[in-house]
């Protein structure tokens, strides 16, 4: 080696080798073929080997140049994530970002004031957000992140990161008004006498098994649902009309008991719920905008409640 390498030079010579012309390579450099050609040349002055073999429009890699080439693109590519990734430390996140979750989810008082908290911390993102009571494929639909329910299906799972962000339990609601008219039941073998609308997956029961304390209860003979709904949050407010009782997860409940809209029934008793699980497509380099909305819920949540 005759002379130091220099950088631009050996970027200069890999992308000729990857697109297989001085004159692509020039085109995306947006320099004059002179300038690639003398770059390269440069390259192999200071190496002291010839790396191209020149001959009409394109371009073939020699033995040296080969290797080269298969040890330099790895390295360059490391360069650039570096860059990026030291950019994005000081970067404020902006952009557009798109997240889909569950419909049951997005409609919740609890999720709206999650993202509310988000925006506000960041004015410079513009979130939108699909609810879709389906599994979105997110890489081929163009999702940042989406918020999943634990044990789904999840397309794409390969190429996906993810991390969980919160758990819950299932209990029992009603509105004061109602309760005050029908009475506070003492344990669920009360629950017998008293008005109730159920999910429509769950019509035969509730998420179960319901414990006490941890200590796990009999089965409860749940009432004969008069009203029926396939959503959790029509089920919420059907409670908040003082119908009767219904059980929806405490995600969807206890914002309306913090208000007083609805008070829980048993507040010692709850059922095995489930949690929800934030994920992505697998990237070195994300976002700033996806890596503080990552961080943002993370934070926001303990993974550990109730």
């Amino acid at each position: 080696m005759t002379d130091a390498m220099n950088l631009t030079d050996l970027q200069t010579f890999v992308l000729v080798a990857e697109t297989g012309t001085i004159t692509a390579a020039a085109a995306q450099l947006g320099v004059p073929k002179s300038t690639v050609s003398r770059r390269v040349s440069r390259l192999e002055d200071a190496l002291g080997i010839e790396l191209l073999r020149r001959g009409g429009r394109a371009v073939a890699l020699t033995d040296h140049g080969e290797v080269v080439r298969a040890r330099a693109a790895p390295a360059l590519r490391e360069l650039v994530d570096v860059e990026r990734a030291l950019n994005d430390v000081s970067a404020e996140p902006a952009g557009l970002l798109r997240v889909t979750t569950a419909a049951d989810v997005g409609q919740t008082l609890n999720f709206a004031r999650l993202l509310k908290g988000y925006v506000d911390r960041y004015p410079k993102v513009q979130l939108e957000v699909e609810l879709a009571n389906r599994v979105v494929n997110l890489v081929e639909e163009g999702f940042d992140l989406g918020m999943r329910m634990h044990g789904g299906d999840v397309p794409g799972g390969a190429n996906l990161m993810s991390r969980t962000i919160q758990r819950f339990s299932g209990a029992i609601y009603a509105s004061p008004e109602y309760l005050d008219q029908r009475g506070r039941p003492r344990s669920l073998d009360d629950l017998a006498g008293h008005d109730y609308a159920a999910h429509t997956s769950l019509r035969g029961g509730t998420f179960g098994p319901w414990r006490q304390a941890g200590v796990l209860l009999p089965e409860p003979t749940w009432p004969e649902p008069r009203w029926v709904v396939n959503d959790f949050g029509a089920l919420v407010s059907i409670g908040l009309t003082g119908f009767g009782l219904i059980a929806v997860s405490t995600l969807h409940g206890d914002p309306f008991v913090a208000t007083g809209e609805l008070e829980r029934v048993l507040p010692d008793v709850e059922a095995r719920g489930g949690g929800f699980t934030l994920v992505w497509p697998a990237s070195r380099h994300l976002a700033p905008r996806v890596r503080a909305f990552i961080d943002h819920i993370a934070g926001a949540l303990d993974p550990n409640a109730r």
